[in-house]
């Protein structure tokens, strides 16, 4: 999912929205980001449980990364900067030493968009006083096994939320 558009018109608070750390549930200003994972984790538990008998398991591991005048720098360790994009066979495309956290609730998601929320780079602009002036991507790792059929089973998925900095043209 990508959030595009002119500086000042809502990305950021679209993908994020007013979020904070949480006792049990989202708040109703929070953004597109908390409430897909809210989903997400929602699915993951009812799946797990439906599928008990073949034994099914997911792990799930993001990432939040900042490209700023064309340097990637890792939001959850920010002292991490100019990281390389490399491209595997297996892997696919991958930014090389970027730190991967296990999540398993929509807290431990709310907190590593606070973490990085703190770390992206700011700044004034002609149409916004506190601009985001980088791109950020959020990214998910879903991993999932199970047994069937004498068999172990496993399916891979990459989710991608990206927050593109402003235009001004």
């Amino acid at each position: 999912m990508f959030a595009y558009g002119q500086t000042g018109s809502g990305k950021t608070y679209t993908m994020m929205g007013e979020i904070y750390e949480m006792d049990r549930e989202l708040n109703e200003d929070c953004g597109i980001t908390p409430r897909i994972f809210e989903y997400l984790f929602t699915r993951i538990r009812a799946e797990e449980e439906n599928r008990r008998d073949e034994k099914l398991k997911y792990s799930c591991k993001c990432s939040f990364l900042e490209i700023y005048n064309e340097q990637i720098t890792d939001l959850l360790e920010p002292s991490s900067t100019n990281l390389q994009l490399r491209e595997d066979m297996k892997k696919g495309v991958y930014v090389e030493n970027l730190t991967e956290y296990h999540v398993r609730t929509v807290g431990d998601i709310v907190k590593l968009l606070l973490q990085g929320a703190a770390n992206r780079k700011m700044a004034a602009t002609c149409m916004n006083s506190e601009s985001s002036r980088s791109h950020s991507v959020f990214t998910c790792n879903i991993e999932s096994h199970w047994e069937k059929d004498s068999m172990t089973h496993f399916r891979f998925a990459r989710l991608n939320l990206v927050d593109l900095a402003g235009s001004e043209r």
